[in-house]
Parts: structure tokens; sequence; C-alpha cells
């Protein structure tokens, strides 16, 4: 089931490492000119003729760190989106225009009345979770009720669904859906992940956030699902196993069993793909530039894939007041005019990386071609820590202060980056050179993925780095940047505690407004005053980037990358063996 929220990824995976190929320097590397990219048989459409596809073979796929759940209602990596949308199947899906579209193998008929406001769903007869337990219209109530649950700590999936009035069974696979207002959105508030009661419902009085005990404990690591791959076994940092479920009445997957390697370190991973044990992974740009050309140990196994995508890396500042940095905007301005992005870019992503203008890429409709990027510019970034009262004392090493004699506080941080992070670490490098010239002092830390998620969540940093992918409608972003969703006990998205009253005007303004051309304009004006700002230093905006086996066929894509929609991986096959 693809679904519509925008993810959070360890996006920053790139620099070091040795492994084989031939070397090249940023300046060489033309990605036209390379024999090794998109090659049209990565492409090729799966045959119409089933003993042309090797329904036996095994896709060994990378996890870049442990998730932290597999239940569909916590999601928010990319990992974890990747591995929902194979275990579990919802109502509703989007394909990879990001039009929205009714799931015919679970929906028998839908209606929309007239003023759009209710929808009557008929569930297909027969519809089963993996264990044999019937689907039903009970699962649709009791997972909607449980993602509006305030006990239920899932940020991701409840913005959007909270725009539903009620969910109704009518009967065993009968639905009446009623929506508050005739929105937009509605047809995306409605595409809500599905988990089965009959597994859910025994703890939920015990244990009602539906995460802590035994007994929820043993169905978030181990799911019971209805999607085209079922849980098979996960073993802590090395691997997570899931099979083809036979049940499935939609399209069939085409691989028995697709295999998760646990690998954070991208270097490991290079050798691990080049050796046959990883079947796709993203690359890196050195890898990609540099690692990966014709004649290298890669390219005598695999291809590579480069296309646009709607995502971006970033450093987030913490602003709810926890430290006394970055609450002020002058303070957010200089830290973006320090930090030397042609360099990094021209550098450290080998160009394959696009200036970032916010938080809509420039193909988006909602993209502001308004927005002015702020240049490296370290006397500009001075004279405004200079005015935000953050001065150079001499006397102390040249380090900035702000206050007076015992109270004076140092301008000192700490970035976190996630573990793997390589680009994330070499940013810091370049980053740390320039702050100490200003009289800045940051230092970093880095932390296994799944701990990087709960300090971000729970607002336990000064400054993190890491990229969203993109949502289907710009509403999703409502929970990334709505002052709503700051929330102190960690349920909400907005991590940094960003605030701004015209964005939240704006946001509601385009949840209601049905003419497309307006909505596109308040979402421009979102985007401008969040780059104006500056809540988070906006890096770069990052391709699709796949290193894929040769063997391999079948992959689309969409502004999400390659996967998170459909058909997606579903799409993929392998050819027959030859006798």
């Amino acid at each position: 089931m693809a679904r519509c929220w925008p993810v959070l990824a360890c996006f920053l995976v790139v620099l070091t490492g040795c492994t084989s190929g031939k070397s090249g320097s940023a300046a060489d590397y033309d990605p036209t000119k390379d024999p090794v990219v998109n090659v049209a048989t990565t492409f090729e459409e799966k045959p119409a003729d089933a003993s042309k596809i090797n329904a036996e073979d095994t896709l060994y796929r990378n996890c870049d760190g442990n998730p932290s759940s597999l239940n569909p209602l916590f999601m928010s990596s990319t990992y974890e989106f990747y591995m929902a949308d194979l275990l579990f199947s919802g109502l509703f899906m989007f394909d990879k225009e990001m039009k929205w579209q009714v799931n015919d193998s679970l929906v028998e008929s839908f209606e929309e009345s007239a003023d759009h406001l209710t929808y009557t769903i008929k569930i297909h007869p027969g519809r089963t979770w993996h264990d044999g337990h019937p689907f039903t219209a009970h699962d649709v109530v009791f997972s909607w009720e449980n993602i509006l649950d305030d006990d239920v700590p899932c940020p991701s999936v409840k913005t959007g669904t909270d725009q539903i009035e009620s969910v109704t069974a009518v009967d065993d696979l009968t639905l009446v859906m009623v929506h508050k207002n005739a929105l937009p959105t509605n047809p995306w508030n409605a595409l809500f992940p599905i988990i089965p009661k009959h597994i859910y419902e025994v703890d939920k009085e015990a244990n009602p956030d539906l995460k802590t005990g035994e007994h929820n404990n043993k169905y978030n690591r181990g799911p019971i699902g209805n999607g085209p791959y079922k849980f098979v076994r996960w073993d802590q940092d090395s691997k997570i196993i899931f099979e083809r479920w036979d049940g499935f009445p939609g399209e069939q997957g085409s691989f028995k069993e697709m295999v998760f390697r646990i690998i954070p370190d991208p270097n490991m991973l290079l050798l691990r793909f080049n050796k046959g044990e990883v079947d796709e992974f993203r690359m890196n740009a050195k890898q990609f530039a540099t690692q990966s050309s014709e004649g290298s140990d890669f390219a005598k196994r695999g291809y590579k894939v480069l296309k646009p995508q709607w995502a971006y890396s970033y450093i987030g500042w913490n602003q709810d007041g926890s430290n006394p940095f970055f609450n002020d905007k002058r303070v957010r301005k200089a830290m973006a005019q320090a930090l030397d992005l042609p360099r990094i870019r021209r550098e450290l992503t080998y160009n394959l990386y696009e200036n970032c203008f916010g938080i809509f890429h420039p193909t988006n409709p909602a993209f502001s071609k308004k927005i002015k990027r702020l240049e490296y510019d370290l006397t500009a970034a001075a004279k405004l820590l200079d005015e935000a009262g953050w001065k150079v004392d001499q006397s102390k090493n040249g380090w900035r202060y702000k206050g007076e004699g015992d109270a004076a506080i140092k301008f000192e941080f700490t970035l976190l980056i996630p573990q793997g992070s390589s680009l994330g670490q070499e940013i810091a490098t370049v980053f740390q050179d320039d702050l100490r010239d200003l009289g800045i002092d940051m230092k970093t830390q880095i932390i296994e993925w799944a701990v990087f998620q709960m300090r971000t969540r729970n607002h336990e940093f000064q400054a993190c780095t890491a990229a969203w992918g993109t949502g289907t409608d710009p509403d999703t972003l409502w929970n990334i940047w709505h002052s709503e969703q700051y929330k102190a006990d960690g349920s909400g998205r907005n991590y940094g505690g960003f605030m701004n009253d015209r964005v939240d005007e704006l946001f509601q303004l385009g949840r209601e407004e049905h003419d497309r051309d307006k909505r596109m304009g308040y979402y421009r004006e979102i985007s401008e005053i969040i780059y104006e700002e500056q809540p988070y230093l906006f890096l770069f905006n990052r391709a699709t980037m796949w290193g894929v086996s040769k063997r391999l066929r079948g992959m689309t894509w969409s502004p999400r990358g390659i996967f998170n929609f459909s058909p997606a991986e579903m799409a993929w096959w392998t050819p027959a063996l030859k006798e």
C-alpha cells in the first residue's frame, strides 16, 4: 500500500570510501556520458508470459538501520515506508504520477456523495489477513479510531486522517466514511494505513498506545499484514525477511522472497553489492561518480539509475527555546551564509545534487520563483551575528559570546548526525572550519538511526541533519510545519518548534480551497515564509541515485523516487533462468 506522507530519511550517505573502480574528480564526471547509467533493460516492463519470469528468485535489498517498528501506524522513516508498502494493503493508493486510485483488489465498489462529504465503500468478500483471519470493515474502523486516539503516538498518519468525522461499519464488508468538510484533500485523508483489529484489540486496554507491552512489541516487530508479502523473521542488526503471500488478491510479486540486509556503512554496502550479496541500494555521489564506472567491479554486476526526485537535505535548528542560539532568525540566516554550499556541491556531491530553494522542488507546482537563495558570505554572516548580540571575544580565543561577565554564553552547539551519514560528516567538517573562523564552536555527535529519530522527535537536540522526501499533496507538510505539530511528548513532526501564525493560516486556507491555482498560491507563500525564516539550513535537492543488479527489470520512478507509490517494486522482475 503506497502512502502519501513525507518521509524522513538519512539521505546524507555520501562520501568516504575506497573499494574498486576508477577514481575521478568532481569536474570530470558527466552522467550523460556514463554507459552504466539508465540502461534500457533496467526499465523493461514485466512480460505477460509468466514463464519468462523467475518466480523463485530472492531480491536482496538494503536497509541503513533497524526500523523502529513495522506497524504502519508508527512509520516515519524511508525504510519503514518501504517495508509497510510490502506488508500492508489499504483501500486506496496512488500511482507514479501521484494520481489517487481506489485499490480494486480490496474494494468492490466505491461511491462518493454529490457534496463530496460521504464515501460508501464495499469490500470484496473473502479478503483476509496473512494469518487467515477475515479482513473486514471493522479493521478499518479500528484503525481510524486508533490513529485519532491521543494515546497512540503516530504523528505521520494523524494529519489528514483527523479531518474525517466518522468511519462506520454498516456490516462486515460495508463502510461509510464521512468527512468533516468538502476539502480537496479528502481523497488523501482517506488513505490511512489499516491494521488488524483482532491482533491489536487484545492488549488495547492494558497498553492503549499500541506500542508498549510484550504483545504489542511482538506484533510491531513481526506484523500480521494483508499486503503482497508477509513477515518471516527479523534478525536484529542483520536482516529482515519477507516472503511472497500467495493469498494476496492483487498482482503477485515476482520474487519469492525479499531480504532486507541491514548495512549502515556505505562502503561495506558497495562491497557487498559487488559480491552479489545486495541487489539494489541507494548510491552516494562518490560511489555514483567515481566507484562504479565502466570496467569497475560495480559495473561488472550492476547498472545505475539517475532520476529527479522531490527530496531535500537539511540541517535543522531547534527553536523551541531549549538552547540560546537558534530562536533568532538573524542567527539562522547567518548559519546559512556560513556554509560553503557551492564547494560542497562541487567537491562532495560531484554536482549530482541540485541547489535547494526550500521545501518544494523547482518542478513542484507549489514552488515559488520569488525565492532568492542565501549565498555563501562570511562577511554578511558575521554582521548578522553581531546584530544578534553574539560578539567575538578576543580574550577568549576569538569565540563568540553573548552577555557580560560570568553570565556570558559561548556560541557552542552540537550537530547530531545519523550513523552512516558520511556526507553529513564531511559537510560538518567544512562547516566547522568556517564557523570557527566566525567564532562559533560546532561539535558533532554520530548516533544510530533509531536513536536519532527518537532524539529529534523528542526535541533533544540543538541541530541535526537529515532529509525529507515528498508527500503527494502540499497539505501533507502540515504535520511538519504547522505549529500544532510541535508536541512536547514527541508525538508531532515539527521537531524544531517552528511557529508562524501566517503559515498556520495559509495551511488552513490551502486545505479549504478547491481552485488549484489559488491553492498553489497559498503553498508558494508558505514556502517563501519558511525560506525567509530559515528554520532549516536547506542544503540541496538530491536525485534518485540507485545501484541495481543487471538482472533486475521493470524499474519505474516518481517524484518520490523509485518506491512508495504503485506499483514500484511490485513491477520489478528478473528473467527466468535458462535451462
